[in-house]
């Protein structure tokens, strides 16, 4: 009998400590996520240092650096032989001693190409027809310059193939511009004409895919940092005349008039340096 008194009072005392530790589980069950919470990450960000431009950064360089992207303004200035062209009343003698005046003068100038410092290339991609007897045609501003370091730049005095055959086109490439030959032929890529000796003109339409100008200059005797850099070019007329070959009126033809015509090779290549960087500033 006593043994089945001291067996019930044990059970209970097993039961006892059992509700015990049951209430003290729930307890900590009940209360787990509230310290969870507690002790989550506060939900606010730490703010971060903002990422240094290295382009903002650099000193130590040639060229032009945009830190960021901008806008380019380009211009082109017209002379001969050193001296700002007079249309129409001066007259001008070239390497084969003709003597001219220029009436006229117009021609494309296209995919203006930017080379950076890893020798990548950046095509801009416009184009513009530019006639210095019309001052506003011969400056212009591309935007959307992508930020980089540039060392040099090459233009194309004309029209690249993929556009040159590429029927009905709007803007600069409008037919109605009058510097447009057929379908078949396309654009007049460089116009220039005007009075020549013994009551003669001249008048010399370049155009044909085969010869398409590209001129490469060097940006890196320069030195500027800007998001709107101003880029000045220089075109010397006198060069279409000479260097590598000297076209003469009587010699070579007074016109051209197709892409097959008179001196157009020789001409064509005369152009190679007929370019420069006038400026390049801030």
């Amino acid at each position: 009998m006593v043994n089945i008194i001291f067996f019930l009072m044990n059970k209970m005392d097993f039961l006892s400590l059992a509700q015990t530790k049951l209430k003290n589980l729930i307890f900590l069950v009940a209360i787990l996520p509230l310290i969870l919470v507690g002790c989550k990450d506060d939900p606010t960000p730490t703010p971060t240092e903002p990422g240094i431009n290295s382009l903002d950064t650099l000193t130590n360089f040639t060229g032009l650096v945009v830190p960021k992207t901008g806008s380019i303004t380009f211009s082109m200035d017209y002379q001969f032989a050193g001296v700002p062209i007079i249309f129409e009343s001066k007259n001008y003698v070239n390497a084969a001693k003709d003597t001219f005046t220029i009436n006229a003068l117009k021609h494309y100038l296209s995919n203006i190409t930017l080379t950076k410092s890893n020798g990548s290339k950046l095509n801009l991609g416009t184009y513009h027809l530019l006639n210095p007897q019309a001052p506003g045609s011969t400056i212009f501003t591309i935007d959307n310059v992508p930020a980089g370091h540039y060392t040099g730049m090459q233009i194309a005095l004309g029209i690249d193939s993929t556009r040159n055959y590429g029927g009905l086109q709007e803007g600069a490439l409008d037919p109605s511009w009058g510097m447009f030959w057929t379908w078949n032929t396309g654009y007049i890529f460089f116009r220039i004409n005007g009075n020549a000796s013994a009551g003669k003109s001249f008048s010399y339409d370049l155009g044909g895919s085969e010869h398409l100008v590209r001129v490469n200059m060097d940006l890196t005797t320069y030195k500027v940092k800007s998001v709107n850099p101003r880029l000045g070019m220089l075109m010397d007329v006198n060069e279409l005349f000479q260097n590598p070959e000297n076209i003469s009126f009587e010699k070579d033809g007074y016109t051209i008039h197709s892409n097959s015509d008179g001196p157009i090779v020789k001409v064509s290549a005369n152009m190679l340096d007929m370019v420069s960087v006038k400026f390049l500033e801030n």
